[in-house]
């Protein structure tokens, strides 16, 4: 790396949209680390700060396990952060030639599934309210995450019998469940899987302990037992 590469803990606390006393907790546990400069002073390659940004499952995966800290440009702390978002995402997404038969539907899963986090956590969210949404037009990925209830949690409302995870997650994406809103706006996981099944669209699912997998052009349903359990949902969507 080149001399250049260089920058101040304010240039790297300001492209990460965080403090600087959190850039020092970082350096301090290895998260991410500083050179010193000949006065002492902490600087970041910037290559390093902009990888960081580009893990976005890794940053949103800390955030529902482990409470890490987000940075700003990632959270939406209510539905109308998030709206303005995602129409900045359609209009990017708008503009790649490969994707224009496809963009909207992309655009329609992430909705759907933004908007399941705010609707079926509203009023009683456990501890950090919004959500993570981030993506990347060039690796062709959007992420999705919130510390909320969780699926389970949620249709027990109107399906007291269902008694673990993965039964939640297949019923979330499979079953039409009936019942008072915001419960029922749930049913919009099942327009999800449709979206998937039929275009070049994958998603990976993941809630408590169990993961679901969409592949693209596919209708089955992957249902695995997650080695990292959290409360809160997580979204990987491919396209």
């Amino acid at each position: 790396m080149i001399q250049e590469d260089l920058i101040s803990i304010g240039e790297a606390a300001s492209i990460l949209g965080v403090s600087l006393d959190t850039l020092r907790r970082w350096d301090k546990s290895g998260k991410l680390t500083s050179v010193k400069s000949e006065g002492g002073h902490r600087r970041y390659y910037r290559s390093q700060v902009e990888l960081y940004l580009n893990d976005l499952f890794g940053l949103a995966k800390n955030w529902v396990l482990l409470g890490a800290e987000l940075p700003s440009k990632f959270y939406c702390a209510n539905s109308a952060v998030f709206q303005t978002r995602l129409t900045r995402m359609q209009d990017l997404l708008g503009e790649v030639k490969e994707l224009a038969l496809i963009f909207p539907l992309i655009v329609a899963v992430a909705g759907e599934i933004g908007n399941n986090s705010f609707d079926h956590n509203l009023g009683n969210w456990p501890d950090v309210p919004g959500i993570f949404f981030a993506y990347d037009i060039h690796k062709g990925s959007a992420v999705l995450a919130d510390r909320g209830l969780g699926i389970l949690t949620t249709l027990k409302r109107v399906k007291p019998e269902l008694d673990s995870d993965a039964r939640a997650l297949k019923v979330a994406f499979t079953e039409i469940v009936s019942g008072r809103a915001p419960e029922n706006r749930g049913n919009g996981l099942k327009f999800v899987r449709k979206i998937t099944a039929e275009n070049s669209i994958g998603l990976l699912f993941q809630t408590g302990n169990a993961e679901l997998i969409l592949a693209k052009d596919s209708s089955a349903l992957d249902m695995r037992v997650s080695s990292e359990p959290f409360r809160g949902c997580l979204a990987l969507i491919t396209f």
